[in-house]
């Protein structure tokens, strides 16, 4: 393998951005000089950053997701790199893709290849180029999953799963998280939601918790006809609601009266629920309590001996009360 352009290859991989790449000028119909050019490098010209930011590039373990993705497609986006001198670059941009190209054993990477910057102009560029990207929300990735099941007629999450070298939990919880979404769409279309107070309800959707003897679905029904019959109105009440149930185990009987009284508005809901300082400290308390035993987390000798201490005065308070 020679270390030359491989232009029909990366013409396949880039698509259409390669029309990118150079100006042509209409009238003149000429090229002019490019800002950066395409090229596969020898992997032992290009070298990492020692000044890269971030330090965590999680390419370690044999089921990395895109030490996998590589394996199987190749590397999809090229490297991004500096010219420091001839045949030597420095990474710009995809320290993971060049890890993982590295434990792959790969001998050419595909790069798009930067002439020699100054110091500023290169932070800068990297910079812009890490700051300024979106990753997908989770509608947005359990979407894509979705397509990937179906195309490639996988019978089950498992084998989805599998194929991807993700965590099977992690496919299954986009998935139903999917579900979900779909069923509460439907229903907002249903209701006729205002589009305004639509991404208010699915932020709602994700802090809904069973109270008393009311399920989540019992909830959302509840919320949904409290829409239709105008008790609820606004972004700005669906938020109100979030709020209550942020502190669920101290606001319990309050969004219960909410929930089993038709006409109880969330301005109610919050007058209600709205806490001192003091009260949302020991809500806190009680959050980081909960999440210890139900992850059966065991407490540090000074832990246990703070919370005998909380015992007993709080044994002594009641008592007194």
């Amino acid at each position: 393998m020679l270390g030359h352009p491989r232009q029909s290859r990366l013409r396949l991989l880039l698509g259409n951005s390669i029309g990118g790449i150079i100006k042509i000028s209409r009238n003149k119909k000429r090229m002019t000089k490019p800002k950066f050019t395409f090229m596969e490098l020898p992997i032992s010209q290009v070298a990492r950053d020692p000044n890269q930011p971030r330090k965590d590039f999680g390419a370690e373990g044999e089921k990395n997701k895109l030490k996998l993705s590589i394996k199987n497609y190749g590397i999809e986006e090229p490297i991004k790199v500096s010219e420091v001198s001839p045949k030597r670059y420095i990474i710009i941009d995809g320290h993971r893709r060049y890890i993982c190209a590295q434990k792959l054993n790969m001998k050419y990477v595909p790069c798009r290849i930067y002439p020699k910057m100054t110091d500023g102009e290169f932070e800068t560029r990297r910079y812009e180029m890490q700051n300024n990207r979106r990753a997908w929300n989770s509608l947005e990735r359990s979407e894509a999953l979705e397509r990937i099941k179906y195309s490639y007629g996988f019978k089950n999450n498992h084998e989805l799963a599998d194929y991807l070298g993700m965590s099977r939990s992690s496919v299954q919880l986009a998935m139903q998280m999917r579900k979900q979404r779909i069923s509460n769409l439907t229903m907002m279309e249903r209701y006729s939601v205002p589009k305004s107070v639509r991404m208010s309800m699915l932020n709602l959707f994700k802090k809904l918790r069973k109270i008393k003897k009311l399920e989540v679905d019992d909830i959302t029904a509840i919320i949904f006809e409290k829409i239709e019959k105008k008790v609820i109105k606004k972004s700005l009440d669906i938020r109100k609601i979030g709020k209550a149930f942020m502190q669920a185990t101290i606001n319990e009987d309050e969004i219960h009266q909410f929930l089993t009284k038709p006409d109880m508005t969330a301005n109610e809901l919050e007058q209600r629920t709205r806490q001192t300082g003091f009260a949302l400290m020991c809500g806190d308390l009680i959050k980081k309590i909960t999440q210890k035993k139900e992850n059966g987390t065991s407490y540090t000798k000074n832990e246990k001996a703070s919370l005998v201490q909380l015992e007993s005065l709080i044994r002594k308070t009641i008592k007194v009360a």
